[in-house]
């Protein structure tokens, strides 16, 4: 029986995955720009705060988190630098996500809506809490 290589090439893949970003980045950037109102740390439209959130948390978790566990396979380094690479991205994903939190306290305390009174609420922070943990482990 012959003994065939079934190796893949991460290009294709990679390739696939930066255009299904640039997608989703822009739609999302699209439905809140657009359909939502905007943008803004301080407004005195509240959901302008508030769409920070999920625009921080597509791109933190979504995009960099992905871009950090594509690095290995698509970054044709040492296994020292891809290390480097992945702790980076993970760590610019984190910072998204807790900026995207700030955003989501900051709009519930400006509308006077009580805190964490959602699944989504908590599973979100637990989500944060498991991955800020994960990050600081690596860094160790």
């Amino acid at each position: 029986m012959p003994n065939k290589n079934y190796k893949v090439s991460p290009v294709p893949v990679t390739l696939f995955a930066h255009l299904l970003f640039i997608a989703i980045t822009t739609l999302i950037l699209v439905w809140l720009l657009h359909f939502r109102e905007g943008l803004a740390f301080t407004s005195t439209n509240k959901p302008k705060i508030f769409n920070i959130h999920p625009l921080l948390m597509v791109i933190g978790f979504l995009l960099l988190a992905g871009e950090a566990i594509m690095a290995y396979t698509t970054v044709p380094t040492s296994s020292k630098k891809h290390k480097l690479y992945h702790m980076i991205l993970h760590f610019i994903a984190l910072v998204a996500a807790v900026i995207g939190l700030y955003a989501v306290f900051k709009y519930h305390k400006e509308a006077g809506i009580p805190h964490m009174y959602t699944f989504h609420s908590w599973i979100g922070l637990s989500t944060i809490i498991l991955f800020a943990l994960q990050v600081k482990n690596v860094t160790h």
